[in-house]
């Protein structure tokens, strides 16, 4: 499955400065079987997962 979403998100190395808002971002290889209450919660790990350097998101909206 795959999904659209936005969200802003710091550097690991500032994780309390939000410098980067990501207006879209298409993200893959989501289970079907992921429960729409938990979509949010895998979606960023596999954020973090792809991108190390991330610190933590927030505001994430599934487009």
């Amino acid at each position: 499955m795959e999904i659209r979403v936005a969200y802003e998100h710091s550097l690991a190395s500032a994780p309390e400065e939000f410098i980067v808002q990501v207006p879209s971002q298409l993200v893959t290889d989501i289970p079907a079987n992921v429960p729409r209450a938990l979509l949010p919660e895998f979606v960023t790990g596999l954020i973090v997962e792809r991108s190390p350097s991330i610190g933590k998101i927030r505001n994430l909206k599934i487009l």
